[in-house]
């Protein structure tokens, strides 16, 4: 699949990886996150069952707040990802929806050390809900470049959704929303995402994706 977010839809130039200043402390670059103190998360096992722990999720989220998910590895991210996603269809009936918004637990954001904030409420001071422009995220996509272009979008006011697939695809397009919300601090926006499982028609074929429906929100 091209990396048609690579270059700027108008223009033709190519996007820039953005500086994050690290100048105040970003949820997730420290040990212990205090959100995690309470003992309310799973640590996802890339041998985990998907199932399983959607309905942890599922179960959690009738119960109270739903857990964080700690994540290492593209494997791991994957399997956490589609958890929520079916998790989410587990609610349906019960009127709640999850998302999530994934915050680096190393200073090194090369590193895939991850935790999903899951959470059941609705996103503060709503701008728009992004399902505009889809943006496809391959294996070999590069998270903080597909970052920069994804920030640059949200503060043109684009709506934006990023679609994946395979494991190291939907890898990537956590990692890139990660840094698409240290890019977005200085404006004082964030985005969260609500993942689903949508059908791509490519090359004659039908295949299973993961699609990431982003809301924005003022902070």
């Amino acid at each position: 699949m091209e990396d048609e977010y690579m270059h700027d839809e108008d223009n033709g130039v190519e996007v820039e990886e953005e500086q994050h200043q690290d100048s105040s402390p970003t949820r997730g670059n420290t040990p212990l996150e205090p959100e995690l103190e309470g003992g309310n998360f799973i640590k996802v096992s890339a041998k985990g069952q998907v199932k399983s722990i959607a309905g942890k999720i599922a179960h959690s989220a009738r119960e109270g707040d739903p857990p964080a998910a700690l994540c290492i590895g593209a494997e791991c991210l994957n399997l956490a990802v589609k958890a929520v996603a079916i998790a989410r269809t587990y609610l349906t009936d019960d009127g709640i929806d999850l998302s999530f918004q994934p915050a680096f637990r190393d200073p090194n954001r090369e590193k895939k050390s991850i935790a999903l904030y899951i959470a059941k409420t609705k996103p503060r001071a709503p701008i728009s809900t992004v399902d505009d422009v889809e943006m496809p995220i391959g294996s070999q996509s590069k998270p903080q470049v597909v970052a920069g272009a994804l920030a640059a979008r949200i503060r043109e006011q684009r709506t934006v959704c990023l679609v994946a697939i395979g494991i190291d695809a939907v890898s990537n397009a956590v990692l890139a929303i990660g840094n698409a919300r240290l890019y977005l601090e200085q404006d004082h926006k964030d985005i969260r995402a609500a993942p689903s499982f949508v059908q791509v028609h490519k090359n004659g074929r039908d295949l299973n994706a993961v699609k990431f429906t982003l809301t924005v929100e003022n902070i």
